[in-house]
């Protein structure tokens, strides 16, 4: 079910993307097979076409994936005279990296296993998503083949690329789901909740390992009402993933009883003015519990802006995107505001061999393919120069001390290799796995059943078929399986944020969210929690009551609690004069 209404941008996207998909793409068959005329067949890229830069691993079969490395993209302004500029994305994310070499991981793990797919060999295809949808997009059209074209024919090449893992964020999904799904290519997120990827109509070949944001947004609506809090602040990112899950929680809020103290958007761009006056809004609104429902780039944009103007004694309650962002965890200057910070977070594990694995990553590696991604990464992490050869010429940049290629990842301590906080790459691993079940469902297919698809000449509707019914028990005791809407089982931590002892931010489990548990899927365990002010108990300004409902006709006051005005809210109806009504907001003493 769609939960909101998708905006005409996207909808005028999504139009341009059927048009392309169906006249250049064809389906064709994922199993290694060989023919005289595909071994005679080449490929070239497409005159005036740009190709992105990809990190590829020859497979019998090789998984599609799209990652967000970087945050930001540079906008260049267009003359129209000459051929646009390549695409430069900057500030390298860790996190994201992180995610995507848990591909990798899972990917050779399967390949090492003589149970799963056996004689068979999975390969990779990634690329740099940019967390742009334009940039998505074109990584997808890359994976699916509509940049390249046979030097010998005039048709297009295609790829034996049987699914897609990614994207992450749920804009950029949004843009490859309609256009993978014209096809019915499968596509696997991690990390994109927007509830409204669970419309089947619109998105019939999307999937995902990341619980939808319906089910967040219920979590954190009865968090709300098992503490009794009534006058709520909400702060959106202006994406679809912030704008789709605080307009549902806004609404289910209010069925509460609740009400919603503020409701903001933190613009794309993050102007400072206009973060100040989020900042502003929330310091006069009277608010003490305020929900961030956006990602770690956007929340930490409204957190500098509160950290310069001061703005303590908030209850901060986070989304999941950002609910274990070490990005904001780590840094000690957000310590005194984000401390007792609450939010949902998906379930965490321990995956036995990983950081072994993201540790041994270097430049100099014999078993390292080429890798466009780890020079950023490396000169990042070490801040230095690392001269790397494209064509025969070397690319350094002289601002900074040269790389040697032999520093050790072991030496210093980031995001990247810090594996204390598993979710997201948990999911990663998941949706690898999911995929790797279901061609081992294929190829165990009786050669000759009708209902057998061919397990030599494979369409990506049929394995679409088979992910949907997948069905499996992980090596950690998890059951992998999906929903009608490609949905897996919405389960949660409610993660509080404590100052540990060494002066560092422990995220602690305090309680747990269970959709298939009944009625009590709401469990917290009180004692354990360190609110805001470093504080063991709920404090009475975090409760508020409504004291009176004014009219012409007269007022109605409960003199039960006495506190000081807050806010004041006029509910007028220009028809009907005497159903006006005045709703003050009290806050308690």
């Amino acid at each position: 079910m769609n939960h909101f209404e998708m905006r005409s941008s996207e909808r005028t996207l999504s139009w341009r993307i059927t048009q392309v998909g169906f006249v250049s793409l064809m389906c064709c068959g994922i199993f290694p097979h060989n023919t005289q005329q595909e071994s005679s067949q080449q490929c070239q890229i497409i005159p005036g076409s740009m190709s992105l830069p990809v990190l590829e691993k020859k497979g019998d079969i090789t998984l599609g994936g799209l990652f967000s490395l970087h945050d930001m993209v540079e906008e260049h302004s267009v003359s129209y005279t000459s051929a646009p500029p390549p695409t430069q994305c900057t500030r390298f994310n860790f996190r994201t990296f992180r995610w995507m070499q848990t591909m990798i991981f899972a990917i050779e793990e399967i390949n090492r296993d003589g149970r799963l797919l056996p004689n068979i060999t999975l390969g990779y295809k990634i690329y740099d998503s940019c967390s742009t949808p334009h940039q998505a997009l074109r990584a997808a059209m890359e994976l699916m083949g509509t940049e390249k074209s046979s030097v010998q024919s005039k048709e297009t090449c295609h790829g034996n690329i049987p699914a897609v893992i990614g994207d992450g964020g749920s804009t950029q999904s949004l843009v490859v789901a309609r256009f993978l799904g014209v096809f019915h290519m499968p596509q696997v997120s991690y990390f994109s909740s927007c509830a409204c990827l669970s419309d089947k109509k619109e998105f019939p070949a999307f999937l995902r390992t990341m619980p939808s944001d319906f089910f967040q947004v219920d979590a954190l609506v009865q968090l709300v009402k098992h503490f009794g809090w009534s006058w709520v602040g909400v702060i959106a990112g202006d994406d679809d993933y912030g704008r789709g899950g605080a307009n549902i929680f806004a609404d289910k809020v209010r069925t509460l009883g609740a009400c919603v103290a503020l409701h903001e958007i933190i613009p794309k761009n993050r102007a400072p003015a206009a973060v100040s006056s989020i900042v502003s809004k929330i310091r006069s609104s009277g608010a003490r519990v305020v929900l961030v429902f956006a990602v770690e780039q956007d929340a930490a944009a409204l957190f500098d802006e509160a950290l310069r103007e001061d703005l303590t004694g908030i209850q901060w309650l986070a989304s999941e995107a950002w609910s274990t962002a070490a990005v904001l965890s780590s840094p000690k200057k957000y310590h005194q505001i984000l401390q007792g910070s609450m939010g949902f977070a998906i379930r965490q594990t321990h995956i036995p061999g990983l950081q072994d694995f993201l540790l041994r990553l270097n430049p100099a590696g014999a078993d390292v393919p080429e890798n466009p991604f780890l020079k950023p990464f490396w000169e990042e992490v070490f801040q230095c120069s690392l001269g790397l050869t494209t064509n025969g010429q070397e690319h350094t940049d002289e601002r900074k001390p040269p790389c040697s290629g032999s520093e050790e990842l072991g030496n210093v301590t980031n995001i990247y290799s810090d594996v204390s906080q598993l979710r997201i790459s948990y999911n990663v691993y998941k949706a690898v796995y999911a995929i790797a079940h279901a061609l081992h469902a294929i190829r165990s297919c009786v050669k000759g059943d009708p209902h057998c698809p061919d397990p030599d000449n494979i369409q990506p509707w049929q394995l679409l078929h088979h992910i949907k019914q997948v069905t499996f028990v992980n090596s950690f005791g998890d059951e992998i399986k999906f929903d009608e809407n490609g949905d897996p089982a919405a389960m949660y931590d409610l993660v509080n944020w404590q100052l540990a002892a060494n002066g560092g931010m422990e995220i602690t489990t305090v309680g747990t969210f269970d959709e298939m548990s009944g009625k009590q899927e709401l469990q917290i365990q009180e004692q354990n929690i360190i609110w805001n002010g470093n504080r063991t108990k709920v404090g009475t300004n975090l409760k508020f009551c409504w004291l009176c409902a004014c009219s012409v006709s007269g007022v109605a006051c409960d003199s039960s609690c006495l506190g000081t005005l807050v806010s004041v809210q006029q509910h007028l109806s220009p028809r009907n004069p005497e159903s006006n009504q005045t709703q003050l907001s009290y806050l308690l003493p």
